[in-house]
């Protein structure tokens, strides 16, 4: 509002405004704290992809972290699923615990950059939490005596590859003799071993990518075929 002045008559109209503006202010103050965790809840609910409605947020982590309980994880993303699991908290709390550890900070206290951290930190946390669950689903479905990797390579025209690679445990001597055999003959430059790191993973990753293109493309071909056959 413009300066209220003591020289200028006035109906009535301008308090009124003054009141109504004031009202509106304390409101937004007094509710600011959880309007900022709703927020922070959609933020949530999208970043980890959850199908189910936003107040079944709490429900859908606690059992998907329960399944990566155990793992060996790294020290921001174990504490976020040790947080996500717990059972014993109220719901409030609940999300105020996950938000504290996305930002790395008590949200009362949030500042507007400490909202922009927030996204950010989200975005990588739920990426390798969502990378994690993929590695245990291909373990369970490899069963016992395989390791699991996910590999992504980013090309720069912005083109990736991705592949979830199993390692079987029985041939780890085999292979590893196949590294060490490769990396004597790279020997000590580290620029020729990373160069030679990426034709590698791009060659091999490319390899298995066009197989699994082809492997739709006969599919898709084969369900044609049979289509046509069936109308005939």
């Amino acid at each position: 509002m413009p300066p209220i002045g003591t020289g200028k008559a006035d109906d009535g109209t301008t308090a009124k405004t003054l009141r109504k503006k004031l009202v509106q202010a304390i409101r937004e103050i007094q509710t600011a704290y959880d309007e900022l965790l709703r927020e922070c809840q959609t933020l949530l609910h999208d970043a980890f992809a959850v199908r189910s409605s936003e107040t079944k947020l709490q429900e859908d982590l606690r059992v998907r972290s329960n399944h990566l309980m155990g793992q060996s994880i790294e020290r921001s993303l174990h504490s976020f699923t040790v947080a996500a699991a717990d059972e014993t908290v109220a719901d409030k709390e609940w999300l105020e615990a996950l938000v504290m550890i996305v930002a790395d900070k008590p949200a009362e206290s949030w500042t507007d950059e400490d909202v922009t951290k927030f996204e950010i930190n989200l975005s990588d946390i739920s990426r390798r939490f969502k990378n994690l669950e993929a590695l245990q689903k291909e373990v369970v479905a490899k069963g016992a005596g395989f390791d699991a990797r996910r590999i992504t390579v980013t090309r720069p025209d912005g083109q990736e590859i991705h592949q979830m690679v199993g390692i079987d445990r029985d041939r780890q001597d085999q292979v590893d003799y196949l590294v060490n055999d490769f990396l004597a003959k790279l020997g000590n430059n580290s620029q020729i071993r990373q160069a030679a790191l990426v034709r590698l993973m791009e060659a091999i990753l490319g390899e298995v990518s066009q197989e699994n293109v082809a492997q739709i493309r006969g599919k898709h071909k084969n369900r044609e075929s049979g289509e046509e056959t069936s109308h005939a």
